[in-house]
This record gives C-alpha cells, sequence and structure tokens, in this order.
C-alpha cells in the first residue's frame, strides 16, 4: 500500500520492522516512507518485542496488508 491508502486511526494488519509475523494496529501518525501502529493485536512470537515496544511500531507502507 501507498502513503495515500493509509488512513490516520484505521486499523490494518501490517508486518513492523523487527517482528516475525504480521501484527494488528492502529494507525496513529504517518511520516514520508512509514507510519507509526499502536498494537491491538499480535501473535506469541511477538509478545516480548510488543511489550518492549510499549505497543508503538514503526511500519513502512510497503507492509501494510490491504484489507
Amino acid at each position: 500500500m501507498n502513503e495515500e491508502e493509509i488512513e490516520l486511526g484505521r486499523s490494518y494488519r501490517c508486518h513492523p520492522i523487527g517482528f516475525e509475523e504480521c501484527v494488528e494496529g492502529e494507525v496513529i501518525s504517518k511520516m514520508t516512507n512509514c507510519a507509526v501502529v499502536r498494537i491491538n493485536q499480535c501473535e506469541d512470537i511477538d509478545q516480548e518485542q510488543r511489550d518492549d515496544k510499549s505497543n508503538m511500531v514503526v511500519v513502512k507502507y510497503s507492509n501494510f496488508n490491504p484489507s
């Protein structure tokens, strides 16, 4: 996906930098090449990573999954 397709406040499935699997989360901020996402749900394998990041991750626009 690209920046124009991503809406603030909407939830998406995406693959954050440094995570093994996709997560589901809400876009809270957009930047030039990526967005800041608050994680709502993730796989067990990434739970520790989620906790370390305080539920906030950076995701490249190309790593968002279309609905």
